[in-house]
């Protein structure tokens, strides 16, 4: 794959959206915004408003074909795009995203969106981003610069179709994947009930009460000496349901500050310091690894075994935690919402009978190496999803 093309010459244009203030009001016609595309496509739930009307921004109308891409963003996130498929059926291109807009006699539209977000292409733009606190940008003259490989447009339309075709398998494994952990929340309704329970159906006590509540170790500097060095579990490393052990960090834990922070299989761990929708997200620890501690960005619960299953704790917090419950209690920063140690121990927590939540962890237990396997099939489909990219843009495929 010889030919290349600057996305200066493979697009009409290459652009910012209209500068407008936007609201949620729902009038006019919708307009892009960052959250637009968050989650790699054009989401019409995730729009704004500004009263605007068809006559007089013509020009904004974005076309079938034309990518989205998020030039203003956290770093993590810079390069994100999404191709718009034509709905909304009117979506007016707005601010804080570039539209680039294929020029059909060159690069198929399908092509281009898959090369742009090919993951050698968003390493490309590293050069150019610029670094501020909280946020990176990169420039729409510095984006235009770049090249794509360039095949025969026929050639560029079986590519694009190979991947279509492995995205959606992918993307269907984790709709299964998704699926299938509705079964506990599904299980947990039929033994216990609704989110909050009903006071009169079982008895009611505190979270603080049938457990104990703690905020892991701070990370200070005296800590880092490399004396008693251990692992530690921090906030990025807790998912909902699904704790990520691949990136740990480490500091000192001296005999008494190890044996107090030690993490033990049953342990729920909860973000105490997150964004207000994620605040409160629950794992449960399940020995992935030995000698592991905790960092006080999370709230650890430790069950009273004589009252409480750990499999029943968790799936009550989370149902709190996707019920907004969490976030309700929480104190908010300007950037950050705490959960509290002493806040979440004051919830409410009902009490079933023990053997009711040893039959819910037992059949749980199926349910779990269920969504293990869906899990699994779903990470095999993001793999080879990967390598076809790879193959796809370097010639190989």
């Amino acid at each position: 794959m010889s030919a290349v093309g600057s996305l200066a010459d493979i697009f009409e244009f290459v652009r910012n959206g209209k500068s407008v203030k936007q609201n949620k009001s729902r009038n006019g016609l919708p307009i892009t915004r960052i959250e637009t595309i968050a989650n790699g496509i054009v989401d019409g739930s995730r729009v704004g408003y500004a009263g605007l009307q068809e006559a007089g921004n013509e020009k904004w109308l974005l076309q079938k074909g034309d990518i989205l891409f998020s030039h203003i963003n956290s770093v993590e996130h810079v390069g994100k795009c999404a191709l718009y498929e034509g709905w909304p059926e009117k979506l007016i291109h707005g601010m804080n995203l570039l539209a680039l807009r294929p020029n059909k006699h060159v690069v198929d539209a399908r092509y281009a969106y898959r090369a742009i977000s090919d993951p050698g292409f968003r390493a490309s733009l590293q050069q150019f981003v610029n670094k501020a606190v909280n946020q990176a940008s990169i420039s729409a003259t510095n984006l235009k610069s770049l090249e794509l490989p360039l095949p025969s447009l026929d050639e560029q339309r079986r590519i694009a179709a190979i991947l279509d075709r492995a995205d959606d398998l992918r993307r269907k494994h984790w709709e299964a994947y998704r699926r299938v952990g509705e079964l506990s929340d599904a299980l947990f309704i039929s033994m216990f009930g609704v989110c909050k329970l009903d006071a009169a159906m079982w008895p009611m006590s505190k979270v603080s009460n049938v457990g104990r509540v703690q905020l892991g170790r701070q990370r200070a500097p005296k800590y880092q000496t490399g004396k008693f060095t251990k692992p530690y579990v921090r906030v990025a490393n807790v998912y909902e349901d699904r704790i990520d052990t691949t990136d740990l960090l480490y500091m000192d834990f001296n005999d008494a500050d190890f044996r107090d922070y030690k993490l033990e299989h049953g342990d729920v761990l909860l973000n105490e310091g997150q964004s207000t929708e994620l605040v409160g997200r629950p794992a449960m620890w399940r020995s992935e690894i030995e000698d592991c501690c905790f960092q006080n960005t999370l709230v650890r619960f430790q069950a009273d075994r004589e009252r409480v299953m750990p499999e029943f704790a968790l799936a009550l917090f989370l149902r709190y935690f996707r019920a907004g419950e969490f976030a309700k209690i929480s104190s908010k920063t300007s950037n950050v919402a705490h959960l509290g140690a002493s806040r979440f121990g004051m919830m409410p927590f009902p009490l079933p009978p023990l053997e009711l939540q040893r039959e819910f962890s037992c059949r749980l237990a199926s349910v779990s190496s269920l969504k293990d396997q869906y899990r699994a099939n779903a990470i095999s489909g993001d793999a080879l999803f990967s390598s076809l990219q790879h193959r796809a843009f370097s010639g190989q495929l």
